[in-house]
């Protein structure tokens, strides 16, 4: 066996694992104006099972956008994790997920792709954990 074909048959294994791994993102992601109208904020998800939104996360994301961002921001924020570091990053590509992100950290300028080590991983997980979801990506 080549290199090549190894090297093939270990990335279509890896592929067909991430699948496995991503199966708790969404089918299809709703936008905010569209989640704080609802009586049950919640998305399907890929596996059948239901992803819920705190209404005070919500409610947070919409103060800190406004009426015309919260019609544009995707939830929930995809934030992907990436295997090409040696340390834990996320990556947000996201141009709206970014602004509020950003606000939400207190960083200036930011634009796509957003990097987020994990200190700052663990203050947007405390102020809108229920907003995001992690996604496996090989590169």
């Amino acid at each position: 066996m080549s290199y090549e074909s190894s090297r093939d048959i270990i990335e279509v294994y890896l592929r067909n694992e991430l699948r496995v791994v991503n199966k708790s993102l969404p089918v299809r992601r709703k936008t905010l104006s569209e989640l704080i109208n609802e009586k049950y904020p919640y998305v399907v998800t890929r596996d059948g099972g239901i992803h819920m939104f705190r209404r005070s996360e919500l409610a947070l994301a919409y103060k800190v956008l406004g009426d015309e961002l919260s019609k544009k921001l995707l939830l929930p924020i995809i934030l992907e994790v990436r295997t090409e570091f040696k340390e834990t990053v996320m990556v947000v590509n996201d141009e709206v997920a970014v602004i509020l992100i950003s606000r939400l950290l207190g960083l200036r300028d930011a634009s796509p792709p957003l990097y987020i080590y994990p200190p700052q991983l663990a203050l947007i997980r405390n102020k809108i954990g229920s907003l995001i979801q992690y996604a496996f990506i090989v590169t």
